[in-house]
């Protein structure tokens, strides 16, 4: 019996198993065999399909703040709006510390891919300093290494102190944070208790603002984690001088609030560590139009579509300009040929834009369609016969196909 007739048979009659493996044993190319009657013939004709994501699956697509409360991590909160949206494909622009509160941007479906460009975005935080001890952590999960709390501070003098931080800095990350060397991240090289050294990084302080001393009450804890007695007595003796301070502060992309904590202790004389933190803004995005954490364990996947964000306006165009492209050179971008300027319709301010800059490409309806680096093309500016005529190139990085909307 040939396999076409097997086939025209089984389609008639309710089949045994036994003529089922017979028909797998001669034909094992022709696909996997349904014991249902009324799917073998599917089954036979063409190969098995994955079962498709469901329609929210499909349609959950943009970029959701969220206001994060102290306690969970951020990967926490990530596995809290796949179940809450039904979505495996959520990702984070930036990671906070359990023990702080505030903002954080989360990519949803496609705009996942986008998430390296939102990553590196300027930030706010505000939060309060303790000065007078330095901690192994920089932050108030540390142990007391040092007491340095010696004479009264007053606020004239630590303005004056944070006013030095403020434009381009180095500074050196905490040996508690997730920078690697050679591989390992450094926390877990301190945690092994290994000996190494730090490498300074370029970072810039846009603004740096610090309030009025104020007595400072550790939390609870954080003494009798001290288990040297010396350090105790000389805690209890300073208490009266240790005070907090609070402060807001505006900085780039992978500059440690901690650190900052820690050097203007240093500045001072005395010592300092992060005693609470909140990012209150990153990019584009405010902590007011965050959704709150709690809500995600009752929201439903169309409410949480109603928070989140789309296309050009989750660009930061302070640090990424957004250019449209001509409808005439889309199908060009799609297949990744580098632009013009004159392809957008901002010619003139597409022309005027520094080679190196990062930009973001978009269609006559706001969707992202490209991240592309801008070129000087000085062999054509020579040539355009229009006298001050800007020519400008651009190299796509990043294509979205179809559009991020």
């Amino acid at each position: 019996m040939t396999f076409e007739e097997k086939r025209e048979t089984l389609q008639s009659t309710c089949w045994p198993s036994v003529i089922f493996a017979e028909v797998m044993a001669c034909h094992p190319g022709r696909g996997r065999l349904m014991n249902a009657k009324t799917s073998f013939h599917v089954s036979l004709t063409r190969p098995m399909m994955r079962r498709p994501k469901s329609r929210k699956e499909q349609v959950l697509a943009g970029v959701l703040p969220v206001w994060k409360e102290p306690g969970p991590t951020s990967h926490d909160v990530v596995d809290m709006v796949r179940r809450a949206g039904r979505i495996r494909q959520v990702g984070h622009t930036g990671t906070l510390d359990p023990a702080a509160a505030g903002l954080l941007v989360l990519c949803l479906g496609p705009y996942t891919k986008l998430a390296p460009y939102l990553m590196d975005t300027d930030k706010e935080y505000r939060g309060y300093f303790c000065l007078g001890l330095e901690t192994d952590t920089d932050d108030v999960e540390g142990v007391v290494l040092q007491v340095g709390a010696s004479k009264p501070l007053s606020a004239s003098e630590i303005a004056q102190a944070a006013a030095q931080f403020v434009g381009e800095i180095d500074q050196v990350p905490p040996r508690f944070s997730a920078v690697k060397r050679e591989g390992k991240k450094l926390y877990e090289l301190a945690r092994a208790g290994k000996e190494f050294e730090v490498e300074p990084r370029r970072v810039k302080i846009y603004d740096f603002e610090v309030g009025d001393p104020q007595a400072c009450e550790l939390p609870s804890g954080f003494v009798e984690r001290i288990t040297d007695p010396a350090l105790r007595q000389q805690i209890e003796k300073v208490h009266s001088l240790i005070v907090r301070v609070p402060f807001r502060t505006v900085v780039s992309s992978g500059t440690y609030v901690r650190s900052l904590a820690r050097d203007l202790g240093r500045v001072l004389g005395c010592g300092g560590f992060l005693l609470s933190l909140e990012r209150t803004a990153t990019g584009v995005f405010t902590g007011e139009q965050a959704l709150p954490m709690g809500e995600l364990e009752t929201i439903t996947p169309e409410a949480l579509e109603d928070h989140l964000v789309h296309g050009v306006d989750v660009i930061d165009r302070r640090k990424y300009p957004v250019f449209h492209l001509l409808p005439a050179y889309a199908s060009r971008l799609q297949q990744g040929q580098p632009l013009l300027n004159t392809m957008f319709e901002e010619i003139d301010e597409a022309g005027e834009v520094p080679s190196g800059t990062i930009c973001a490409v978009a269609d006559d309806v706001g969707g992202i369609l490209a991240m592309a680096q801008a070129q000087k093309l000085e062999g054509l500016q020579r040539k355009n016969p229009y006298a001050g005529a800007k020519i400008a190139g651009f190299r796509p990085l990043r294509i979205f196909p179809g559009g991020l909307r």
